[in-house]
């Protein structure tokens, strides 16, 4: 059931500018459907993200920012249903919220520039946010280029040998940079991991755990994801939740490859180790150098270390065959979940603006009349100035779309007699209401009664709610 909203001057504002603009519309109701999407998501993790693996709860939150990626064209998938499933969903079809905006409101021009404006200035934060996308793998390319081949043999035989060792078919190079602080890996089809030059350094174990981390990165598809998730947070840069699933499937692909490198048999206590070894060397480098280039999957995070070390050495290890079966089940519950949110948000809008009458919509078959703007009277200068104070009773017929008949505007008492009269009627023909609904039709109220108080004190108009009429 669609519930009214009572509006306020500037809720009438920009219920007329989202009636006017249809793509902005319907670009505010993909961004509220969003943080629908996400909500379940994010709730799951908080309640049981302890008792799942790294990999799971990576698996959690990635569904659920697929989810997004299937949002804008739930319309035209439903569509594809059999056709009697597609007639039902689109005969519920119905808004959350329902905003309505007068006729002679939605008529002026200018309010269909102020929804141009604000869809475009939407529209510029997403360019502007995928044009760092743009620059990051520009970035990639460069560091790519200034980088020089790994020259030690044992090196890259380790390399190929740990390549075999997780069953990963694409070439992998590996490459070392002077200008890098922290090992990184991204590319697709032929993937490649980039060391700073203190590597040279490194112990045979310390190697081996970072070019395992680097390479689980590269099987798991962690950069496609990362530039997925990224992509997805700038479309949707307005639902908070978004830049939260980001981070959370960023730190997750972290610690499941930690965990990856672990089930691989390497001892809990050299990784940490090897973590502390590669922090040590990124935070002498970082006094003399940048940051990494942007949205590149680093292997030593400043932020999250202290956590993947905690997690290293507290890792409750299960069976592979355990952790496959959690993982199997976390996605067929995710799966479940994400086709139960669509279905509902596939049939339904949260929120609409419409005009009011020029588009039938389903009611009750009864409903009251709701007030939706009350206008405060002017307090008449002469009155002020003399101290005058006293109120006038209104009579008035609501219309079945909701407005007032002037014609039936009446004064009933008033104290002092037609001090007021005039400030009360010019105010009570702005009063505009949700119609009475009887047998799914709007109907006219006649006799509705409005008392204006007027006060000479800190608030001076106090005026009081609509009596029932009398039938």
């Amino acid at each position: 059931m669609a519930i009214p909203i009572m509006l306020t001057d500037t809720l009438y504002w920009v219920t007329s500018v989202l009636h006017q603009s249809p793509l902005l519309m319907a670009t505010l109701d993909v961004v509220l459907k969003s943080i629908v999407v996400l909500i379940p998501f994010a709730l799951l993790d908080a309640a049981f993200g302890e008792k799942l693996a790294n990999t799971s709860r990576h698996l959690l939150w990635l569904n659920g920012l697929l989810c997004l990626v299937i949002l804008p064209w739930l319309p035209a998938l439903l569509t594809l249903l059999p056709g009697a499933l597609a007639g039902h969903q689109s005969a519920t079809a119905s808004a959350w919220f329902e905003l309505t905006v007068l006729p002679q409101q939605s008529a002026a021009g200018q309010l269909f520039n102020t929804g141009t404006v604000i869809l475009v200035g939407y529209l510029i934060a997403v360019l502007l946010m995928l044009g760092r996308l743009l620059i990051a793998l520009q970035s990639a390319r460069r560091l790519y280029s200034n980088a020089v081949p790994m020259a030690d043999q044992d090196t890259t035989s380790l390399l190929a040998r740990l390549r075999q060792q997780l069953t990963i078919k694409r070439p992998v190079s590996l490459r070392v940079s002077d200008t890098l602080e922290s090992p990184v890996s991204f590319g697709l089809l032929r993937p490649t991991i980039i060391v700073p030059v203190q590597a040279r350094d490194w112990s045979e174990s310390i190697m081996t755990d970072v070019l395992l981390h680097e390479l689980c990165h590269i099987k798991r598809l962690d950069w496609l994801t990362a530039l997925l998730a990224y992509a997805l947070g700038c479309a949707y840069w307005a639902n908070p939740l978004v830049w939260l699933a980001v981070r959370r499937l960023r730190e997750e692909s972290e610690h499941s490859c930690d965990a990856a490198v672990l089930n691989t048999g390497r001892c809990d206590t050299d990784y940490a180790e090897s973590l502390l070894g590669v922090a040590t060397h990124c935070v002498q480098a970082r006094r003399n150098r940048g940051s990494n280039p942007a949205l590149m999957q680093t292997m030593f995070d400043q932020t999250t270390l202290k956590t993947r070390i905690s997690r290293v050495l507290e890792e409750n290890k299960m069976q592979a065959r355990d952790t496959q079966n959690q993982i199997k089940t976390t996605m067929a519950l995710s799966l479940i979940l994400s086709a139960a949110v669509l279905s509902v948000l596939g049939a339904t809008q949260v929120l609409s603006a419409q005009e009011l009458g020029s588009t039938p919509v389903t009611r009750a078959v009864n409903e009251e009349m709701l007030p939706l703007h009350t206008e405060e009277p002017v307090y008449p200068r002469a009155a002020a100035d003399a101290g005058i104070e006293g109120w006038v009773q209104m009579r008035f017929t609501v219309t079945a779309d909701g407005t007032i008949d002037e014609s039936s505007l009446a004064v009933v008492d008033a104290e002092p007699a037609d001090t007021f009269n005039s400030s009360a009627i010019a105010a009570a023909k702005k009063f505009r209401f949700s119609p009475r609904i009887r047998e799914g039709q709007p109907v006219a109220v006649p006799n509705v009664q409005y008392v204006f108080r007027y006060k000479l004190e800190a608030d001076p108009l106090e005026p009081s709610d609509p009596a029932d009429p009398t039938d």
